[in-house]
């Protein structure tokens, strides 16, 4: 334990990481902000973690897919996603985020 503590003790912080100055307005863009949902993460940190370490067209795995931030950034960043969620309703707010409207089909 006290390796570990002194491990972590040598890690420089990045307070840029924090995104403390973004407010809700900033984190609920596009379909972001149509629910809310535990242990939820704000789409910035999928959005640089996506630019850092991938390029456009690059598969991206969500193994704990949740409610669908990095399936959202990663269509709006042009890469295609896979997640993946044992919760049947976060399943379905992930359907319902990503899934285009077909407005030539839905205007009658």
């Amino acid at each position: 334990m006290r390796e570990a503590i002194t491990l972590f003790s040598k890690i420089k912080i990045e307070p840029s990481w924090a995104f403390a100055e973004k407010t809700r307005k900033e984190t609920a863009y596009i379909t972001h902000g149509y629910h809310r949902y535990p242990a939820k993460f704000i789409p910035q940190i999928v959005s640089r973690l996506a630019e850092k370490y991938t390029s456009k067209g690059d598969l991206i795995i969500d193994p704990f897919g949740g409610c669908g931030t990095t399936s959202v950034e990663s269509k709006v960043m042009g890469r295609p996603s896979i997640a993946v969620d044992i919760n049947p309703v976060a399943v379905l707010i992930t359907k319902a985020k990503i899934t285009a409207i077909d407005f030539e089909k839905n205007i009658k």
